[in-house]
């Protein structure tokens, strides 16, 4: 006779979705909206990578019979004043418009990270010149500030971006000073202090590694402002040149073709689902790690 197979000894067979969802981190497998917001975030990465591949026309190819053109099956989403496709446009546009975001965001995190580090290691005057230069560049809304530098340095793309990190470090580095403040009276680093650690060894190796987390959180919330605010910067010509696609000069194009309402529509709605998916994966992101949401 077989050996009785006991009921604890029997496996449960788990769907393979469960078994998807188990190598998620908890926090974004039990939220749907945050897990949605990633596959926005990944989905158009992946569109903008494979942009020249999928795009049905070459950006700035110009059909003057097809101008003005409503979605059809030969342009789905439209053409614009010069007969160019709009869903070509959105695609290479992706391309830009991430990376400059993201690249803008990292540039102010770390030139943020940087200041405000120094500020709450040296303390005493050292911190409190700096934090009151901060202070002057946060009493300028961003947004105003990234168009008065864009302005004084001219359009195109890589002043663009310094515009965008120039009006952003400033959140940075408050956040990384105050955090630095109250990390470094902890017992850990004090105890790191007085086995003979050097000041700088001791804030390199056990205090600058708890500002990530935060860090990591404020900037994911932050680049699709950066995306916001380089659209807009391009809506008012201070972005690339205008035959290049870009989805802020795209919405400007339809500024006088109101009854064209595929111009502008299809442009701001790519601008919406990116920054809306950045914002609520940055509220996931907050979940998952910060320690007061994990032990939820």
């Amino acid at each position: 006779m077989g050996t009785a197979v006991k009921p604890q000894d029997i496996t449960p067979v788990q769907p393979p979705l469960l078994r998807r969802r188990r190598l998620l981190p908890r926090q974004l497998a039990g939220s749907p909206v945050a897990l949605l917001a990633l596959l926005v975030v990944i989905a158009w990465i992946c569109l903008a990578i494979l942009a020249p591949s999928i795009a049905p026309y070459p950006p700035l190819a110009q059909h003057i019979t097809s101008r003005l053109d409503p979605p059809s099956h030969a342009h789905w989403l439209g053409t614009d004043p010069l007969g160019r496709d709009i869903l070509s446009r959105i695609l290479y546009g992706a391309r830009l418009s991430i990376p400059v975001g993201i690249v803008a965001v990292a540039l102010a995190m770390l030139l943020g990270t940087l200041i405000g580090g120094t500020a709450g290691f040296l303390k005493g005057a050292a911190d409190e010149v700096i934090m009151r230069a901060t202070d002057l560049m946060l009493a300028f809304p961003t947004v105003i500030l990234a168009l008065v530098i864009t302005a004084a340095l001219g359009p195109g793309i890589r002043n663009a971006i310094v515009a965008i990190m120039i009006a952003w470090w400033p959140s940075y580095a408050r956040l990384v000073r105050g955090l630095v403040l109250s990390l470094r009276d902890r017992e850990y680093v004090l105890a790191a202090e007085a086995l003979g650690g050097s000041r700088l060894r001791v804030f390199v190796r056990h205090v600058l590694p708890g500002t990530i987390s935060p860090v990591v959180i404020l900037s994911t919330l932050d680049v699709g402002h950066a995306i916001l605010t380089f659209a807009s910067l391009s809506f008012l010509g201070l972005g690339p040149p205008p035959q290049i696609p870009e989805w802020g000069s795209m919405i400007a194009s339809g500024r006088n073709y109101l009854d064209q309402w595929w111009i502008s529509t299809f442009p701001g709605l790519a601008i919406l689902t990116l920054v809306l998916a950045f914002n609520i994966l940055g509220d996931g992101l907050r979940d998952l790690l910060d320690p007061r949401f994990r032990a939820r």
